[in-house]
């Protein structure tokens, strides 16, 4: 993939908009769509594998004629993880380049903050794999403008305790969590689902994004023997947190939040991650046949399975952009519309087999979360339940 600085045109062609009254809509040339990502930063691991999920929905609906007989083009702007920046990048994305939608982005807090602009300027944005309820629970119910095709951080925690619970037995359960949004509510929800199933939360800690040194955290915990050790943040810090748990000596079930998804986290965590559980909604085993129809094409394209990060920027793209199809024109309101009630029957590539596009109230698509444990260095999936 070319360098990504700031603000990128990939030169995969996308969408238009219609921003109320303020704007006046792309008439010509391709159509852009905007993509929103932390491409530098402390997420950018997930943001550089999230961003080709976009490309290569861009890149499909190229290879099939564009929109409207005119190219999409994806117009990019790097938020860094920092929601100052995210605002600035939505406002550019509406107000320069006159997208109709935005898929971004990743970080629970930037997706809040930038899609209360968004909602402003009447211009729908589809996460970029922001999970925190934060995002959505801000939108007015049955009028939704901040879209997840996917469960929220609750569920994701609901699904993983019940995993920790049912699955692999554990009823001592220590939790590490960053001071994210997305930390503190998964570690909020999986504090309940075990102590309402009669487990017991031997230790609570927190840490900021991009620490490097837990050490002492862990060598007070491993006195404390538990079962099972959930970490909820992101990826590079629970790579950090695994391997250095192996470093003091403490050994548990460890089980950690959705970020931790990637082949970059088995190469930072190494050996110390065999066994690791994790919530998911994709894999390329997956039994959904849409989703294995994705695994089988990115595998030709990339030479690589696609994983879960790739499968949200895929889906959210998509579904962006058959809402655009059937409004047959790339006007932002009538997307919003379309995005609310009109896709029930679009089926998307992640959650179980006929998984679709039927967003509730919230704006979220409600399904089971998928656990999947590393064996022999890779993720084998399994159910919940």
């Amino acid at each position: 993939m070319a360098h990504l600085s700031r603000r990128h045109m990939l030169g995969i062609l996308g969408a238009s908009v219609a921003a109320p009254g303020i704007l006046r809509a792309q008439e010509t040339g391709p159509l852009k769509i905007g993509g929103m990502l932390p491409l530098s930063g402390p997420a950018s691991i997930e943001g550089r594998q999230i961003i080709q999920g976009l490309e290569f929905a861009v890149e499909e609906a190229n290879a099939k004629g564009g929109l409207f007989g005119r190219k999409i083009e994806l117009v990019m702007e790097d938020d860094e993880s920092n929601s100052t920046k995210g605002v600035t990048a939505v406002r550019r994305l509406i107000e320069r380049d006159k997208v109709p939608f935005i898929v971004g982005t990743y970080a629970s807090a930037v997706a809040a903050a930038a899609s209360k602009v968004s909602a402003e300027y009447k211009v729908a944005m589809l996460s970029g794999g922001s999970t925190g309820a934060i995002a959505t629970d801000q939108n007015t119910p049955g009028d939704p403008w901040f879209f997840r095709s996917w469960p929220d951080s609750n569920a994701q925690g609901e699904d993983t305790a019940r995993a920790i619970i049912d699955k692999f037995k554990k009823t001592k359960v220590a939790i590490i969590h960053d001071n994210t949004n997305y930390g503190v509510t998964l570690a909020a929800q999986v504090t309940k689902v075990v102590s309402d199933a009669g487990g017991s939360i031997v230790s609570k800690d927190s840490y900021n994004a991009g620490e490097q040194d837990f050490s002492t955290m862990l060598t007070k915990l491993r006195t404390l023997k538990p079962e099972a050790v959930y970490i909820g943040g992101w990826a590079g810090d629970g790579a950090n947190i695994v391997r250095q748990s192996a470093e003091v000596g403490l050994r548990a079930q460890f089980v950690g939040s959705g970020s931790m998804l990637s082949d970059d986290f088995i190469r930072l965590a190494g050996p110390a991650c065999e066994g690791f559980a994790v919530a998911t909604l994709f894999e390329a085993s997956t039994p959904n046949p849409v989703g294995k129809a994705f695994a089988d094409r990115f595998r030709a394209k990339h030479k690589a399975d696609a994983n879960t990060f790739n499968s949200l920027g895929f889906d959210s793209t998509t579904i962006a952009l058959e809402a655009m199809r059937r409004v047959g024109k790339p006007d932002s309101l009538e997307i919003q519309k379309m995005l609310k009630s009109g896709l029930k029957d679009f089926p998307i590539v992640q959650g179980p087999a006929g998984t679709m596009a039927a967003f509730n109230d919230k704006g979220s698509v409600d399904f089971p979360n998928f656990i999947a444990v590393i064996r022999n260095g890779k993720r084998s999936l399994d159910p919940v339940g």
